[in-house]
């Protein structure tokens, strides 16, 4: 072989080695590139931590979690919702965790004439198309903006069972909302899904329900106690009865005392209660009735304190013997009395 062909030779063979080189990094690129719609997707369904780089959105004072959505969430941000959300007074209808009642808030809102937050969608404000992932965050922040722009009377469809509602939209979004000061919500009517004519004042802005026909109801989603009883009351001697539930019971988990109170008349019937309301220490608990005045309630600081009751000018405790009070022990996490008061 000449001094010529050797050359040419080893020519060819680099030529060769670049060749297999540049086939080797395309192979390369296209598997980065086949792999990476799955890379995507995965970044797609994973939440925006609020540190995370994408965390751009304002989520003003709710706090919520929900804001920035995925990569590719497509919906009308926290500002657009808050702008273009728009309810009526008193229109306002929340549902959660209705199980089997899945129809439930539907039929209620056109009973009475009321929005689900569904309702409330601008038109055309949802056709942009993204993953379902990004639907579901779209809908949380849709819900901050009702449930923010909501006024007057809210109603609420909740479970009667004791189902918590604490992690779902309604307790972490939707609940601090409404009752958040300065709102202008100004009472929350809580709906049994099974029964609509089942109802309850589950909040109220000022304490004050001597104007309907409504009991008081609490957080714990028990059975919704009956209205007060109509008709005159029957004075002299009536009675009260309280229920108290100790601290950070495992059926509530609160780090208050709550209270289910009934009053009874003179004549032994149910004129006004309130059932799992929550005591702060010393701060007075009210319950309407159709007696003439309303009776407070307060719990102590500790188990052992007494309940603490007043009605117009009288004050007394449940260990006041002079008011025939008779209150036993705690017993699987609550106890009970009854005292006697003058009406």
């Amino acid at each position: 072989m000449t001094h010529v062909q050797r050359r040419s030779s080893a020519l060819w063979t680099k030529l060769a080695y670049i060749l297999a080189a540049f086939v080797l990094v395309g192979c390369l690129q296209s598997a980065v590139v086949s792999a990476s719609p799955t890379l995507l997707s995965s970044r797609q369904n994973d939440e925006i931590l609020p540190n995370d780089d994408q965390d751009t959105d304002d989520i003003g004072s709710s706090g919520s979690p929900f804001d920035p959505a995925p990569l590719e969430d497509k919906y009308p941000r926290l500002p657009e919702c808050r702008e273009k959300c728009s309810v009526a007074k008193d229109k306002s209808l929340f549902y959660s965790q209705v199980g089997k009642f899945q129809d439930k808030p539907t039929d209620f809102a056109k009973q009475e004439g009321l929005t689900l937050v569904r309702e409330a969608y601008p038109a055309g404000f949802t056709d942009k198309r993204s993953d379902s992932t990004a639907f579901t965050k779209f809908a949380e922040r849709f819900s901050i903006a009702f449930s923010e722009k909501t006024s007057g009377i809210a109603h609420v469809l909740l479970p009667t069972d004791g189902t918590s509602v604490d992690n779902r939209v309604w307790g972490r979004i939707e609940y601090g909302n409404l009752t958040r000061s300065g709102g202008e919500c100004t009472r929350i009517i809580k709906v049994d899904p099974e029964d609509f004519s089942k109802r309850c004042v589950l909040w109220d802005r000022e304490g004050n329900y001597k104007d309907d026909n409504y009991s008081r109801c609490g957080l714990q989603n028990q059975p919704v106690p009956p209205p007060p009883s109509k008709g005159d009351s029957q004075g002299g001697t009536c009675r009260v009865h309280v229920t108290q539930y100790q601290k950070n019971e495992p059926n509530f988990r609160s780090p208050l005392y709550r209270l289910d109170i009934i009053i009874r008349d003179a004549g032994g019937k149910i004129v006004g209660n309130v059932a799992g309301v929550d005591a702060p220490t010393d701060q007075y608990v009210d319950v309407t009735s159709l007696l003439p005045y309303i009776l407070q309630v307060a719990a102590g600081e500790v188990d052992d304190s007494a309940v603490l009751f007043k009605y117009g000018d009288q004050s007394w405790g449940s260990n006041d013997a002079e008011q025939n009070c008779d209150f036993g022990g705690y017993e699987d996490g609550n106890r009970d009395g009854d005292c006697d008061f003058q009406c």
